[in-house]
């Protein structure tokens, strides 16, 4: 009989000891759960992280960003200048009686500060460039490559300071200085043009280069001619201008580089020969300068051709054959 009252001790019930859970067991696997949960979300956030998209190969052409040679190139270039600059004030003034046009306002200081500033100039241009190989090839030496970085700024800062003498005028002030600048950072940019460029830009790059090239060319030339200067000096400067020139224009081309040095001794020479007769020429100076551009365009020309080709093509021969001598016949009938 149940009792009335149901003094009995619940818990003492087979019963109640079946429908009354374990809280403290219940809590801790509770507790396990909710840690399991934590750490499996912090996992799947952590897999599924974004990531950074992939930006692609850089674009195509030169990175001048990537370039400490172009930088130093300029800083170089603007001190050429400066100098070419106070040198073309200090020409500017009164002729004497000399008969050479480039001494007629200069004097041996002038000339000591000239052949600094040349020289100045290639060092500078060997530096910029060894810099730059070292920043891209990780201290790798390039030994020619270095050693004809010199030329087109030493030519052309030389040419800059021998047109300054030779006009001594007020349009020198402002055009010398221009010469010497950009035949420096027009030199030294287009090398790290050459360099830089993939296969899509090298034609750019290339023509760059070569523009400067010839730019210095007929401005050297032409600075040479305008002096009437003796004919053996006027060989002798025409065959060591011609020459380095070509050693620029040859230096990327797959040859020895006593080969390269004997064929641009070829084209110096060649022109040379063809300073000769074009001394005694009655022609305005430039002109004169322009013949030389050709004849030096013909011999840099031919050779750059059959080194690259291993002869000539009829077109090649229409280039340096057709076109030069048009271009005689024009400049004999326009003198």
């Amino acid at each position: 009989m149940k009792p009335p009252f149901g003094i009995g001790r619940r818990g003492s019930s087979p019963r109640d000891d079946r429908e009354t859970p374990d809280t403290e067991n219940e809590t801790e696997s509770r507790g396990e759960r909710i840690v399991t949960y934590v750490a499996a979300e912090t996992q799947n956030a952590s897999d599924s992280a974004p990531i950074r998209p992939d930006l692609g190969p850089p674009a195509p052409g030169p990175q001048a960003g990537n370039q400490p040679g172009s930088g130093l190139g300029l800083v170089i270039s603007v001190a050429v200048s400066a100098v070419v600059f106070v040198l073309a004030i200090y020409a500017t003034g009164s002729p004497t009686a000399n008969p050479l046009p480039l001494a007629q306002t200069t004097n041996a200081l002038f000339w000591v500060v000239g052949i600094v500033a040349a020289a100045s100039a290639g060092a500078g241009a060997i530096y910029a460039d060894r810099t730059a190989v070292r920043f891209a090839d990780g201290d790798a030496a390039t030994g020619i490559r270095a050693s004809t970085a010199w030329i087109i700024p030493v030519v052309c800062t030389a040419t800059a300071i021998i047109l300054v003498a030779t006009f001594h005028n007020s349009t020198m002030i402002v055009a010398g200085p221009l010469i010497a600048f950009l035949g420096n950072a027009g030199s030294l940019l287009s090398r790290d043009l050459l360099d830089d460029a993939d296969d899509s830009a090298q034609k750019t790059a290339t023509t760059i280069h070569a523009l400067v090239i010839h730019t210095v060319a007929f401005l050297a030339l032409s600075g040479i001619y305008l002096n009437k200067l003796p004919i053996a000096l006027t060989s002798l400067l025409t065959v060591v201008v011609v020459t380095l020139l070509a050693v620029e224009v040859l230096e990327r081309r797959s040859i020895l580089h006593s080969r390269r040095v004997l064929l641009s001794l070829v084209a110096g020479w060649a022109v040379a020969a063809t300073a000769v007769p074009l001394a005694w020429w009655l022609t305005h100076g430039w002109t004169g300068g322009a013949v030389l551009f050709v004849a030096f365009y013909c011999a840099v020309g031919i050779i750059q051709t059959c080194v690259e080709r291993g002869g000539l093509r009829p077109r090649d021969a229409v280039e340096f054959g057709v076109v030069p001598f048009a271009a005689f016949i024009l400049l004999a009938v326009t003198s």
